[in-house]
């Protein structure tokens, strides 16, 4: 988790209200293809869902990006080189982080350990004072 803090990721900028420390944990990319899936059939909070075809669609195309692999290549091109890479699933306490259903945060570093790639999204509408 110490390489992830040290990047400049706005999901980790400040502390916040929310006082701790950054929570990481190896995953597979089964888990992140799965939640990509879910988020995209899905919808998210608001439940704009984008259905079976194109939900698949969708995951694929964001498994390949976060890897580097050219989106035409094929799937299963992208699925062997997957095992050599080093999969993260990351939260924190700050303002942006929920720790609902909507949070969602992946960091994949690439084989040659040269290259990182970071997806964090949130459906939750964040209420500051300013």
């Amino acid at each position: 988790m110490s390489f992830i803090e040290e990047l400049p990721l706005p999901c980790l900028a400040g502390e916040g209200s929310r006082r701790g420390s950054a929570l990481a944990c190896a995953t597979t990319p089964d888990d992140v293809l799965n939640e990509l899936f879910s988020a995209s059939y899905v919808g998210g909070v608001n439940g704009r869902g984008q259905g079976g075809a194109y939900a698949r669609l969708y995951a694929w195309e964001s498994l390949h990006a976060l890897m580097g692999v050219p989106t035409g290549a094929p799937l299963l091109e992208a699925v062997r080189r997957a095992a050599d890479h080093r999969w993260l699933r990351f939260m924190a306490f700050t303002d942006w982080f929920h720790h609902d259903t909507s949070d969602l945060a992946f960091a994949v570093l690439d084989p040659t350990r040269t290259r990182v790639a970071v997806l964090a999204a949130t459906d939750t509408d964040v209420d500051r004072d300013e």
